[in-house]
């Protein structure tokens, strides 16, 4: 009995069942859209999106990127209208970099120029650019310079309302800047009065790396011997740029691969030079002084 009952349930069931089937079987879920269409900016998710732009007396190109979301391409041209949302700033700043020795400031408007707030991603793609021009001539290294975006409308589809402004901040660099591994020997330098001149004394080792900082087009700093560079490193923001201040060296480059070696601050250097190879990095000597020692520091930061 149980058996003949099954066997109705089941035949009469089966339409149904070849019915959704056939159904399941005419639908590519690849030809439809399976996400919300949305417009939005390129890095607004991180809410600071750094870019490097290279120091120089000549405007220098940079952009941001709009992008469509969804699991297909759009059909037909999507315009995007953006505006600067610098309110963003005070807000991270005080959200994020309360104790930070360097806050985000706004760039000056004379030192950017945007031809146009509005830019297209076209049809069948997925990103389109807004791009603007940077005078980086005169902005100094330890600023923290930011433009803000944000989306003001869009001719189709929605814009994202989640994260909503973009703070890109100006990497300032130049030719030499960069990370680089300090390879060095510090010598104690005793005036010998018979010879008229200083006797090296091996006096200690360096191998660490040393990030060298963009000044200018042509210069770079970094901290001598083997010093903290990060904030981290010193007690106070006070102590960081007292630091910077105290302990800093340059290489500027004169002509060709010479570079001639300067303190950044109140660090005495006697003498000095350096020179500059693509492949190898830069080869150095220079004598400084420390209380009432004279040392000299002598050797490589290869890149």
């Amino acid at each position: 009995m149980k058996n003949r009952i099954h066997k109705r349930m089941a035949l009469l069931l089966l339409p149904a069942f070849l019915l959704a089937a056939g159904a399941c079987e005419n639908i590519d879920v690849l030809e439809t859209e399976q996400y919300i269409k949305q417009v939005y900016i390129v890095g607004a998710a991180d809410v600071v999106w750094p870019f490097d732009v290279t120091y120089s007396n000549e405007p220098q190109g940079a952009y941001i990127s709009v992008a469509t979301s969804g699991s297909k391409y759009i059909d037909e041209d999507v315009t995007v209208t953006l505006r600067h949302n610098d309110p963003t700033i005070e807000w991270y700043n005080n959200k994020y970099l309360y104790d930070a020795p360097v806050k985000y400031r706004k760039l000056d408007a004379d030192k950017f120029t945007i031809a146009s707030f509005q830019t297209t991603v076209k049809a069948g793609e997925v990103y389109a650019r807004l791009p603007f021009t940077i005078q980086t001539g005169g902005l100094h290294c330890d600023s923290l310079y930011a433009v803000t975006f944000a989306i003001e409308s869009v001719s189709r589809y929605e814009k994202n309302t989640v994260d909503t402004a973009l703070i890109m901040n100006l990497n300032l660099v130049n030719e030499y800047s960069g990370t680089y591994q300090l390879a060095a020997t510090r010598y104690s330098l005793a005036y010998d009065n018979t010879l008229g001149d200083y006797i090296p004394n091996p006096n200690g080792t360096y191998s660490t790396t040393r990030t060298l900082k963009a000044v200018d087009a042509n210069t770079v700093r970094f901290f001598n011997e083997a010093r903290a560079e990060a904030r981290g490193g010193y007690a106070s923001n006070e102590a960081y740029f007292t630091a910077i201040h105290n302990y800093c060296v340059t290489f500027t480059r004169n002509s060709g691969n010479n570079f001639r070696v300067v303190p950044w601050g109140t660090l005495v250097i006697h003498e000095g030079e350096c020179t500059y190879d693509e492949v190898t990095g830069f080869t150095f000597r220079y004598d400084y002084q420390d209380g009432s020692t004279r040392y000299r520091l002598e050797g490589t930061l290869k890149k």
